[in-house]
């Protein structure tokens, strides 16, 4: 009986601890997809794409637990809008579709000039000044994601992907607004496979740009001009 009694004081703080777990980390692990001890085939993203079944032949899912899964759909999310944003410019750069003026009239760069060159050779063109506010914002966003989420770090209890605590830049004009939250969740999965979609495209873009013949159906293709690739400041 001593023994039992034993037995039963030292479970006592393990049950406690798991009550007392925080209800917002757990919602935040529900709500990324990452269920406790469920693993990756709990994820949001799996469709008729696919077969219905998790893609992941190379066996990335079996490297660590549920915070490395957490780091791995931030990423994509986090990729795949950069991807998005990245062929939704390039598209309008090749069919010359610009602002007007200039955008640095003190260096007399316009944003014709800019229209008129490959989408690398058009970074090159940029003052330098103008490079650096650009990754400026994007290190700005990248910190924020990364350190400023109230809910907590992706890996730790918050969402991947979450950026919607930066109320001035987060959902702007408010489109999620009036939209339920069987639609939110709807409108996260086409997100995630927009996303998908981009990075698959803008790299065939670069591959193609930067070694002629490597992507068959965009061989010869007259709008892919310039360099392929380029560094923060040059290309090559």
């Amino acid at each position: 009986p001593g023994r039992a009694g034993r037995q039963e004081m030292l479970s006592l703080p393990q049950s406690s601890f798991a009550l007392s777990a925080p209800v917002s980390a757990m919602r935040g692990v529900v709500r990324s997809g990452l269920a406790p001890r469920m693993g990756v085939e709990t994820m949001e993203g799996v469709g008729p794409e696919t077969g219905n079944k998790v893609f992941d032949p190379v066996g990335f899912a079996t490297l660590g637990g549920d915070e490395t899964l957490a780091f791995f759909r931030h990423a994509e999310i986090k990729h795949g809008r950069v991807a998005m944003a990245a062929m939704v410019g390039f598209l309008f750069h090749i069919n010359h579709i610009h602002f007007p003026g200039y955008l640095s009239p003190t260096a007399g760069v316009t944003f014709e000039q800019l229209s008129a060159v490959g989408p690398f050779e058009a970074w090159n063109m940029i003052p330098l000044l103008g490079q650096l506010q650009i990754l400026w914002t994007i290190a700005g966003l990248e910190h924020a994601s990364e350190c400023l989420d109230p809910a907590g770090h992706y890996t730790k209890g918050g969402t991947p992907g979450n950026l919607k605590f930066l109320k001035k830049f987060w959902d702007t004009p408010g489109f999620t607004k009036k939209l339920t939250e069987a639609q939110k969740a709807e409108k996260l999965v086409s997100e995630l496979k927009n996303g998908r979609l981009a990075m698959i495209g803008i790299a065939s873009v670069c591959a193609a740009t930067a070694v002629p013949g490597s992507v068959p159906l965009l061989a010869n293709a007259p709008a892919l001009t310039g360099p392929g690739f380029a560094l923060p400041f040059g290309t090559f």
